[in-house]
């Protein structure tokens, strides 16, 4: 017996006057070696982790070990001792004057044979920590686990942190009560520092719900549009949303993880799995979201910095591209029914983009380097790209698919003309008619000086349509609706055949230069729909009514006849790549949004109704 304890127990033996009072105290378990201190914790880890360290900075005095070598000291120093296992660390932690010994891993632990208040709990996997008590601390022992760890401030010490709280008397220090003595006191001004991690924790899930919050707000509340778009996405994950050809919508995502290491200011990082999910035309647009496992079983362990996702305008074509890996899929029926039509094995340069995909099983590309310029077709199997024009005399672009054969895009000559201006034009290329394209001069856009960009548009009544945004010095950016006189194959065809019956000047092939043949326009019609927006992201709806499109961060509409511009989102937010789901009624499209006491901004979706 130690000198320490014969007060206690001088006192104690007054009080239990009775015979069987005193044979229970003489039988009872004493505590052994040095006073026990509760700020004094011996921790035995499970694995090559120091938390030493971490107890020390938190105010604590820290000792740790595995458990072998507990036991092998205790029996140094105990020679008569005859207990194993955890029973042995607590009576070495009695013996050196510990107060509680955190065991990590507690679930591969035998704790039978303990006097454990309770009882040996059942341990759930995200018990990292079983803290139990020792000394005068124990008789019996308290045990005591980490509480479920936070998802934003979160760590293996910070377990440790959690169950050593739950004993008392350090749990008397994060109670702010009249009734501690001084010894909690002087125990909370040496442990303060632990104390403030714990608060941090707190404040960490009290700043990531005001994150939380407040985005919402900014996605909800402080819409100004009537009628006001719906969320589609969280305000905790990254969202690409897609319309798809069967009228249901696929979203993309990768959640995104809070943590912060103050409480106060916080940061994130994307999961490094992509989530797929589906949501059926018409179902509720939260709750109606399913895992698409149609599409690689529902998930993509992304092994790049950011997955790359081009789909069809009909959205019944998706290339994903990681890592240098391009896989290419089609949309079949009954709701989210992928099938993958293979993986393009050609490599494109790093930052370059994948390409069209079109429900045929090819992709279109465009290459620009060196000089040269080419658009390609390439399809999974594919050991090298087939060029459809390759030429040093133009700068092409990405072009969009008319249909099954025809492609169009936008580009220029590389010589400027008299002027010093180059001269800009459409291009249309033809699957089976490689190493020719039909030109389109910018001047037929009311004498545009540029080509901006080229969308699809459904045929019309007499032939294949598109919409092209157009631009000069003086007249800023315009929007054009363009009307064939026939389907994109057939103009394809006769312009064709009456080049090779009237060969002109223009036409002359220099060496190894694809034929350029320029269009007869009479019968093409070139109408301005839009003269005063600057326009993004220009999509047509599937009946061929509207155009939608992004303009200064809002989204809006017009009648592809032309008219009045419908504006449907108010707010401070990036709004852009507008799409219409496969009935025309919807709006589908991003958002981009800050995020509060961080330097990201998320993109979510929402939706909106076209309107009439």
């Amino acid at each position: 017996m130690r000198r320490s304890h014969r007060g206690k127990f001088v006192a104690l033996a007054a009080l239990l006057a009775t015979a069987g009072g005193l044979v229970w105290w003489n039988q009872r378990p004493k505590p052994i070696g040095n006073d026990e201190q509760a700020e004094r914790v011996l921790v035995v880890p499970a694995a090559n982790w120091r938390y030493k360290p971490y107890l020390e900075k938190w105010g604590f005095v820290a000792q740790e070990g595995r458990l072998k070598t507990m036991v092998d000291e205790l029996h140094e120093k105990l020679p008569e001792a005859k207990e194993d296992g955890p029973a042995a660390v607590l009576k070495l932690a009695d013996w050196a004057g510990f107060a509680f010994v955190a065991f990590e891993d507690p679930a591969a632990l035998d704790f039978g044979g303990l006097d454990i208040e309770g009882g040996v709990p059942t341990f759930e996997k995200h018990h990292r920590f079983a803290v139990v008590s020792a000394g005068d601390y124990a008789f019996p022992h308290k045990l005591t686990v980490n509480a479920e760890p936070s998802k934003f401030m979160n760590g293996p010490e910070l377990d440790l942190l959690s169950a050593l709280f739950a004993q008392e008397p350090l749990a008397s220090t994060l109670r702010d009560d009249p009734k501690n003595g001084p010894d909690i006191i002087v125990l909370r001004t040496k442990v303060q520092e632990g104390i403030d991690a714990i608060d941090a924790i707190k404040a960490a899930e009290a700043t990531v719900a005001k994150i939380a919050d407040k985005a919402r707000a900014l996605l909800v509340d402080k819409e100004q549009a009537d009628p006001k778009p719906t969320l589609v996405g969280g305000v905790q994950e990254s969202v690409h949303p897609i319309a798809l050809a069967d009228g249901g919508i696929l979203l993309l995502t990768r959640k995104a993880n809070f943590s912060s290491s103050t409480g106060f200011n916080a940061d994130l990082e994307l999961d490094r799995t992509e989530q797929f999910f589906y949501i059926p035309a018409g179902a509720d647009p939260v709750e109606g979201r399913v895992p698409c496992t149609g599409l690689l079983g529902g998930s993509l362990e992304v092994s790049g910095r950011v997955l790359l996702v081009r789909n069809s305008p009909q959205g019944d074509a998706l290339l994903l591209h990681d890592g240098g890996r391009s896989r290419l899929f089609k949309l079949g029926s009954g709701g989210c029914n992928f099938s993958e039509l293979g993986e393009i094995t050609v490599p494109i340069p790093r930052g370059d983009n994948p390409g069209e995909p079109h429900a045929s099983g090819r992709v279109a590309r465009v290459y620009d380097d060196n000089g040269e310029s080419a658009v390609s077709l390439v399809k999974p199997g594919d050991q090298v790209a087939s060029d459809l024009v390759r030429t040093s005399k133009l700068s092409l672009s990405l072009p969009v698919w008319l249909d099954d054969q025809v492609l169009v895009g936008t580009g220029r000559d590389t010589i400027a003309d008299g002027t010093g201006a180059y001269r800009q034009a459409l291009f249309f290329y033809a699957a089976d008619r490689p190493d020719t394209a039909l030109r389109i001069d910018a001047q037929n856009f009311d004498a545009a000086d540029g080509l901006a960009s080229v969308a699809w548009v459904p045929p019309g009544p007499q032939g294949a349509r598109l919409l092209v945004q157009a631009w000069s010095s003086g007249g800023g950016e315009r929007l054009f609706r363009v009307d064939a006189p026939a389907p994109a194959a057939k103009l394809f065809a006769d312009a064709v055949s009456a080049a090779d019956k009237t060969p002109t000047s223009a036409e002359v092939r220099d060496g190894m230069e694809p034929r350029i043949i320029p269009i007869d326009t009479r019968d093409w019609t070139f109408t301005p729909i839009l003269n005063e927006f600057e326009t993004y992201d220009a999509a047509v709806s599937p009946d061929g009514r509207l155009v939608a499109f992004s303009s200064d961060s809002e989204i809006h509409v017009v009648l592809l006849a032309g008219g009045p511009v419908r504006t449907l989102t108010r707010n401070e937010l990036q709004d852009h790549t507008p799409m219409f789901t496969a009935d025309s009624k919807t709006v589908l499209f991003r958002t981009r949004f800050p995020i509060e006491k961080t330097n990201w901004t998320l993109s979510t979706a929402r939706t909106v109704p076209a309107g009439e």
